[in-house]
């Protein structure tokens, strides 16, 4: 019988011994999967990490307290290495302390070196010509025990990491564009978790919340916050108490009774069983608040500097400014500059570069990009 291709670490022991091989490496690739697809608090289910060679599978559900693999992934000699790096940050350092600097995201890499697609698969398919099965993405992946195939599909994520770290950073050494990334990588390395705070307004990102009348808005707010208690009773993804879908007929349509629950998309049997009593009190709720009280639809932010003049002028010649250096540099617009940066610029106009960093999204190297151009850009 053929040895797995990774090491499934369980035990204290093999955990030792793995991070005693780890921190001899000068590189690690590092990836995670998690739960939020299934849970409401969702967790970090598995961690791997390969030196290039050895691929560890390291199962935090069964070991709980990481210490030596923390010390290791800690050390500022070893280079961490991730693709789309800033959920595994957070989740690591929520969930275990673990602090990752420096670090190196090849997904980043692969955006300021102009490549088309930067998912993982579609890189080390067209650098290596090795394809992922990506049919375990998204397993659950708090069961156990985990499947032989979710096992391979997790440790080739790290596999090749570091040969594809190699040849992206050779890349932007010969553009001149690896202080970007790092830029960028020390960001990410840096980021925290933000607590979780339920907020009932959200209901407004619900697709299609905005057609809805003030009373159906409120119906729909009622219901929004009855699923997500709901779902912190079950630890459940709210979705899979009820979806949004199912929420927005049911504040069209504004059951009265249990009977006026049959024939809604998305109400199946089983969620009227479940839910039926919550949902019609989270309508009468909702159609007993007074006129006063119905929701209003949030306006966009900086909706009085869209409309002066000035603004408007500014923020097309940022555009067009923008369309040519990223032609010039063979990016993607919406990297070179974020939509957000460019109002930012627009709405401060001359005073922008008086305190850059209170600019959102203009980084150092965006920064001494623009500035040749910034006198005539933000008149």
């Amino acid at each position: 019988m053929s040895r797995p291709p990774y090491d499934w670490v369980d035990t204290e022991a093999d955990l030792g011994r793995a991070a005693e091989r780890l921190s001899r490496a000068g590189a690690l690739a590092v990836d995670t999967e998690a739960d939020s697809f299934y849970h409401y608090f969702h967790k970090c289910c598995l961690i791997q990490v390969s030196d290039g060679e050895a691929v560890y599978l390291i199962d935090p559900l069964a070991l709980r307290r990481l210490p030596s693999l923390g010390e290791t992934l800690g050390s500022r000699r070893i280079v961490k290495i991730l693709h789309a790096a800033e959920q595994d940050v957070l989740y690591l350092r929520r969930d275990f302390g673990f602090h990752l600097e420096p670090l190196f995201d090849t997904m980043i890499a692969a955006q300021l070196l102009g490549k088309a697609s930067i998912g993982l698969a579609s890189l080390l398919l067209a650098y290596f010509g090795v394809k992922l099965d990506k049919g375990s993405q998204r397993d659950d992946w708090s069961r156990r025990p985990l499947t032989e195939r979710q096992k391979t599909y997790a440790g080739e994520d790290v596999r090749h990491l570091i040969r594809l770290r190699d040849v992206l950073r050779a890349e932007l050494e010969s553009l001149g564009r690896l202080s970007w990334a790092e830029e960028e990588f020390n960001l990410v390395a840096r980021r925290a978790w933000e607590p979780r705070v339920f907020d009932p307004e959200m209901f407004w990102s619900i697709k299609g919340a905005r057609d809805l009348s003030p009373r159906e808005a409120a119906v729909l707010r009622e219901l929004y916050a009855m699923r997500d208690r709901r779902a912190v009773e079950a630890d459940l993804s709210p979705f899979r108490i009820v979806s949004d879908e199912a929420l927005q007929a049911l504040a069209r349509k504004k059951p009265a009774q249990p009977s006026d629950l049959t024939g809604i998309r998305g109400i199946t049997p089983l969620v009227r069983r479940r839910l039926g009593s919550d949902m019609l009190a989270a309508v009468r709720a909702g159609m007993a608040l007074p006129e006063s009280d119905l929701p209003v639809a949030p306006r966009g932010r900086g909706r009085n500097n869209r409309k002066s003049t000035a603004f408007q002028s500014r923020l097309e010649r940022l555009r067009e400014w923008r369309m040519v250096r990223a032609s010039e540099l063979r990016l993607d617009p919406g990297v070179l500059f974020p939509q957000s940066t460019l109002e930012a610029l627009a709405a401060a106009g001359p005073s922008a570069l008086d305190s850059p960093a209170e600019v959102p999204g203009l980084r150092a190297w965006r920064l001494g990009l623009l500035r040749p151009d910034a006198p005539r850009l933000l008149a």
